[in-house]
């Protein structure tokens, strides 16, 4: 092995005569845990005669750079790089300006390449005179399938735009993947270095620039999720990474201008449903100050994002509200998202009734809304009959003593109708009571229901159920095929009223 030069590199790599297939650059920082079968799973790739490994020492202090130089030392093939601790990013960085394959690739020290998955990308490379591979990755322990597996679970097919596989924007991960390096070469892409998420304007440019992506469903990575918590991924929460990560999809987000709309959707798209995610973190990790200065920030950013792109991953109002907080660049809103504001019927759906519905569409639907009986009262014949109850839906707020004129208790198709009176409230749920006269009841059964009326007189029922643990002065029974029924005690009428 030759002597270390003054750039820190050791080991004459593949020699001039001879041009690699493939340059894996792994970068090394305190993983002797996990470093030996990281390089074992390279060698054990039936490609490897054709794989230049460059290998970038990044300050270990662990004895990761004794483990890395005894791989290196009998190997041609293998390139060692030691450099002072410059992050991630900059280790990437390095091991590429170092590559001499045709293709360029990405093994992180404390993961593993599938049996055969490096041979797998290669041979998919050349057969499709691809610039870009994509294989499927497993987590080490198994993690919950993401959204861009759609994209693989179809065989293997090739793309010449993100437009026609546009969930593979959210894998900018290059681990499971190799680049041409040409491309790499050309597009100037290169890895943020002093930040986290390192890989996403490396990755999604080059997506954006590739004539020709092959898409397999071969599992060619197996990353690991450290049971230490050292990871990137572990520290997502933190507010320097919430704010590393705004950066990153800002510059992204920024560069978009040219693009198709398609492919900007596809992008965009990706970008707003992580920063969903960011913003929920941003709401309990960041001080006001902070919080304020990424409120503004991301209302910039969204002026790129339509509404109804971020609707597709909002399941509830609370999370509506706080992606409407982030448009607005309320901090408030955000922090704290609830809205007093009265419901609204359109197409048989709720929402909440303020000015900007109309721009924010369906991130204010009241989603999930449910209405709870919780007790029935009478005491005699003709006697009050009072129902009490709850309603479920995060971000709505109510006040204690209100009197909800969008809130109807209704007996036998509109034959009753009362508003309901909050007696209890926190954010996303409050309980109600509402009365009416026994000798009101119509005879024969009668459905119960809780309606929505809107200041425009459209309206729409919300599912009501009876609790497990009702309590109730008048008989409570579940009939079969007829829902819950409530039948009076006593009197001459036997009168009942069902739940619909």
């Amino acid at each position: 092995m030759t002597a270390p030069g003054r750039d820190g590199a050791s080991g004459p790599g593949l020699g001039a005569t001879s041009v690699p297939d493939v340059t894996v650059v792994v970068p090394v920082r305190d993983t002797a845990r996990w470093l030996p079968e990281a390089l074992a799973s390279l060698d054990a790739q039936r490609c490897r005669d054709r794989i230049e490994v460059v290998v970038v020492d990044d300050g270990s202090t662990d004895g990761s750079g004794e483990i890395a130089e005894a791989y290196a030392r009998d190997r041609p093939s293998v390139r060692l790089v030691r450099q002072e601790n410059a992050g991630l990013g900059a280790a990437r960085n390095r091991g590429t300006d170092l590559a001499s394959g045709r293709y360029l690739a990405f093994l992180d020290s404390d993961d593993l390449y599938a049996e055969g998955g490096l041979d797998a990308l290669l041979a998919a490379a050349e057969r499709h005179d691809a610039d870009v591979v994509i294989g499927d990755m497993l987590g080490m322990p198994p993690r919950p399938s993401p959204a861009w597996r759609r994209e693989l679970v179809v065989g293997e097919r090739v793309i010449g735009s993100v437009a026609e596989a546009p969930d593979i924007v959210g894998n900018p991960s290059t681990c499971n993947k190799i680049f041409r390096r040409e491309l790499v070469t050309a597009a100037g892409a290169r890895f943020s270095e002093g930040t986290a998420f390192e890989d996403v304007l490396f990755t999604l440019p080059l997506l954006l620039r590739a004539r020709r992506v092959v898409l397999t469903d071969r599992p060619c990575y197996r990353y690991r999720t450290r049971d230490d918590g050292s990871s990137i991924m572990d520290s997502r929460g933190r507010p320097e990474r919430i704010m590393q990560h705004l950066a990153v999809v800002e510059r992204l987000v920024g560069g978009l201008a040219d693009q198709p709309p398609a492919v900007h959707r596809a992008v965009a798209r990706w970008a707003g449903h992580m920063q969903l995610h960011y913003t929920r973190r941003a709401a309990s990790a960041l001080g006001d100050a902070e919080l304020a200065a990424f409120a503004h920030r991301m209302s910039i950013l969204l002026k790129e994002i339509a509404p109804e792109v971020l609707a597709e991953f909002v399941t509830g109002l609370g999370g509506g509200l706080r992606a409407v907080g982030a448009y607005r660049g309320d901090p408030e809103l955000i922090k704290r998202p609830v809205s007093s504001a009265s419901l609204r019927v359109l197409s048989g759906r709720v929402y909440l009734d303020v000015p900007e519905l109309d721009r924010f569409g369906d991130l204010l639907m009241a989603r999930p809304l449910s209405a709870v009986i919780s007790r029935i009262g009478a005491a005699g014949e003709g006697a009050l009959i009072r129902v009490e109850g709850h309603v479920n839906c995060p971000g709505l707020l109510a006040a204690a003593g209100e009197e909800r004129p969008d809130l109807l208790l209704e007996l036998g198709d509109a034959v009753l109708r009362r508003r309901i009176r909050v007696t209890r409230a926190k954010p996303g749920r409050f309980a109600w009571s509402c009365h009416f006269a026994g000798d009101d009841l119509p005879p024969g059964d009668s459905v119960l229901r809780l309606i929505v009326r809107d200041r425009f007189g459209a309206e729409t029922a919300l599912p009501l159920t009876v609790a497990e643990h009702a309590t109730a002065s008048v008989r409570l029974s579940v009939t079969t095929g007829r829902g819950t029924v409530l039948r009076r005690l006593g009197g001459a009428v036997r009168r009942r009223a069902r739940v619909g």
